[in-house]
């Protein structure tokens, strides 16, 4: 079976905990992480299970995610299993939004259902010197959020199992 992984990523963090959900799907499928940028040129014809992430801007998914989005006829992912998460700020959804939602629900909306809940993972934020702006390139993933992208990716590919034997 097949699975490919796409992200959008800004400073690295959303990539870097795609690279980590690959790592773990690669011990059950044969896997690719691939950007979004060039997601376009990806064939979707032969992935069984495709797992989107991005991260949350403005509390929405990422213009480069809407962009492929926009660019998939609808149901062009009938009979594709997928899974979605975000990279966010530790802060309730309601009130910083999530990427993941959004995205989940626009993956429905090409044909397909979740096989998981979205899935959210978390940014640390920098904290700047008084009177400066944050600096978003200096923060880095939440001491332990790479470790749980790799259960939940084991989750996801159990659960892709589980789906594909019939049980869901």
């Amino acid at each position: 079976m097949k699975a490919l992984v796409m992200f959008d990523s800004v400073h690295g963090n959303t990539e870097q905990t795609a690279r980590a959900v690959a790592a773990v799907l690669g011990r059950m499928f044969s896997v690719q992480a691939v950007s979004a940028e060039k997601m376009a040129k990806k064939e979707l014809r032969d992935v069984d299970l495709l797992v989107v992430g991005g991260p949350t801007h403005r509390h929405r998914r990422s213009r480069r995610l809407a962009a492929v989005f926009a660019s998939m006829p609808r149901k062009a992912l009938h009979g594709i299993q997928v899974a979605a998460f975000d990279t966010r700020y530790r802060m309730p959804a309601w009130f910083a939004g999530s990427a993941a939602g959004e995205i989940g629900r626009k993956l429905r909306k090409l044909g397909t259902r979740l096989i998981l809940p979205p899935e959210s993972f978390f940014v640390a934020r920098d904290i700047p010197p008084k009177g400066s702006k944050r600096r978003h390139n200096l923060e880095r993933m939440e001491p332990g959020e790479l470790e749980w992208a790799g259960a939940w990716a084991a989750e996801v590919g159990k659960a892709s199992a589980i789906v594909k034997a019939g049980n869901p």
